[in-house]
């Protein structure tokens, strides 16, 4: 820190130190604007090495853990995160469990090969997603909506209980929380799913815990992060849910989410030929953004590609 100059500072001595403190100035204005983008882009912002992917959501039955290894085993210092797709609080009937979750992923991702998988690349960790948008029940689509129950007590305890199970059979490192209907309000689901996070953490069963809100729930995850964000690690916000049609338009909405929920935790989100800004557009708009990381919504969708937008947004993230 400069100090103040003395009343006995000579004049010519004093115009040397103006001269160089305004050299000083415009050199950085002249760094600065070499750094610029063109066409008006801003400057190329930090982001995490960190993908998260979900895996066993859209049903792929031939889905196997060893389908990745190749793409895994080419970014060795990139995070990858696989959250089992999905978990649900009710039975084959559709029938809520009052906290019980049973898994409802494809048994080709079953726990021996969770094991081998994870054993072969320190790289990798494994989630459970919990809830997801429907079940199928007897070959029909039905919505998994949010209730509240009974006794929250009771629900949180259940949920501890089958979710530390889970963690146990299938080598798991984490919960996802991805709610999407709530027809009956969520008057208790604050306090349910921060508790069963909170717990979870604490006893040492889980280490890394995520949420995935979109437009119409973010008022909903926003109270739970505001509760209980300390234990949420990261926000798989579902930008390809926002009807975002052009770059501009992703950067905005990312820095209003961003607003609800703590930057450093939020991740860019991209479909697999879905909805939303594909392929090069999205990497664009991630460029002009600070990130934690970039969710990928699934590995079943890609896997006929070979896992190409695993494969970019890999190669984007470790650049």
């Amino acid at each position: 820190m400069a100090r103040a100059c003395s009343n006995t500072m000579k004049f010519g001595s004093a115009a040397i130190l103006i001269a160089t403190v305004m050299a000083i100035v415009v050199s950085s204005n002249v760094v600065a604007a070499s750094r610029q983008y063109p066409s008006g882009r801003s400057l190329l912002q930090s982001h995490g090495a960190l993908l998260i992917d979900y895996m066993g959501a859209s049903g792929d039955t031939s889905l196997q853990f060893s389908d990745l290894q190749a793409t895994v085993s080419a970014f060795p210092t990139l995070e990858f995160i696989f959250p089992l797709s999905f978990a649900i609080d009710a039975d084959a009937s559709g029938n809520t469990q009052n906290g019980v979750f049973s898994p409802y992923w494809s048994t080709s991702l079953d726990g021996a090969s969770a094991q081998a998988f994870k054993q072969q690349n320190p790289n990798v960790k494994l989630m459970v997603s919990l809830a997801g948008f429907s079940q199928f029940v007897n070959g029909n689509s039905q919505n998994v909506n949010w209730y509240d129950p009974a006794s929250t007590t009771d629900w949180i305890n259940n949920a501890v209980s089958s979710i530390t199970g889970l963690v146990s059979t299938y080598n798991l490192d984490g919960v996802d929380v991805d709610y999407e209907n709530f027809p009956s309000g969520s008057a208790t689901f604050t306090t349910c799913i921060g508790q069963l996070i909170s717990n979870l953490k604490s006893a040492g069963t889980i280490s890394v815990a995520s949420i995935a809100p979109f437009g119409s729930t973010s008022s909903i995850y926003a109270d739970l992060f505001s509760n209980y964000g300390s234990s949420i690690d990261y926000v798989n916000y579902q930008f390809y849910a926002d009807g975002l049609n052009t770059q501009s338009d992703y950067v905005n909405d990312f820095n209003t989410v961003s607003a609800s929920f703590d930057p450093a935790k939020l991740l860019a989100s991209v479909e697999v030929n879905g909805r939303g800004l594909q392929g090069n557009d999205f990497i664009a708009a991630a460029q002009q953004l600070s990130i934690a990381g970039v969710m990928i919504f699934d590995v079943d969708n890609s896997k006929s590609s070979n896992f190409a937008l695993e494969q970019s947004v890999a190669t984007f993230l470790t650049s």
